[in-house]
């Protein structure tokens, strides 16, 4: 019994620490957001209020060793709602709601000529690297990274998400002027990484194609979709 009564004491208390303590719950949130998509992530302020709604204003997630753009992704304020219960003791995450206001993406691409292997005089193919690790990987056929298996696999679903006022920013390395885009304001339901529901990658080409569709410059465009096999 005493046992038993130490254990749901050690419980409580964790349960406590972490839901109630606004800094380390946004410190874990950085940890976890950074080795997701490893990348640095800044922020100007973050609110979290019991059971699980948190606002993060100001958030910067960080290039690393690119030539145009310091960022590749900010926005003014990201608010979740997240689903207590789910996140303690189950294994699918349940976002309720995601909302993500003015956020700005910054996509850079450095277009580089290479020898072709078709065995002709002077014949050169471009190959292109961005900042979102998607350029590379299609023109290079980059292998999908082999994660560590897990103790516990953890997917996650998002009910309702919300994209308001985006613009995006992109600067090719071969094309001198750089593209302010407008976006589309975007509404997903039933977004995860489970294989059950709409995959967020897909969600991601969504917008990549909006941003894509919207360069008014042709040279411009046609170097995008021959970066993303389009």
């Amino acid at each position: 019994m005493k046992k038993i009564n130490w254990f749901f004491i050690i419980v409580f208390f964790f349960i406590f620490i972490f839901f109630f303590n606004e800094k380390i719950v946004e410190k874990y949130f950085f940890y976890k957001i950074s080795n997701w998509i490893e990348k640095k992530v800044d922020f100007d302020e973050f609110r979290y209020n019991f059971p699980g709604f948190i606002s993060v204003y100001g958030l910067k997630v960080r290039n690393k060793d690119t030539k145009f753009y310091k960022n590749t992704f900010k926005a003014d304020k990201i608010f979740l709602n997240l689903d207590l219960n789910s996140y303690l003791f189950k294994k699918l995450v349940i976002i309720n709601e995601l909302k993500i206001e003015n956020p700005e993406f910054y996509l850079e691409i450095i277009e580089k000529k290479i020898a072709s292997n078709d065995n002709k005089e002077d014949k050169l193919k471009s190959t292109f690297k961005d900042n979102i690790g998607i350029a590379e990987k299609i023109n290079n056929e980059v292998p999908d990274k082999v994660w560590p298996k897990k103790v516990r696999d953890i997917n996650f679903l998002i009910f309702k998400s919300h994209i308001m006022n985006g613009k995006a920013f992109i600067k090719i390395s071969s094309i001198p002027n750089e593209s302010k885009i407008k976006l589309s304001s975007f509404e997903f339901t039933n977004v995860g990484n489970d294989k059950k529901f709409q995959h967020y990658k897909s969600a991601l080409e969504i917008m990549l194609f909006d941003i894509i569709g919207r360069v008014k410059d042709f040279d411009k465009r046609k170097i995008l979709e021959k970066a993303y096999n389009l």
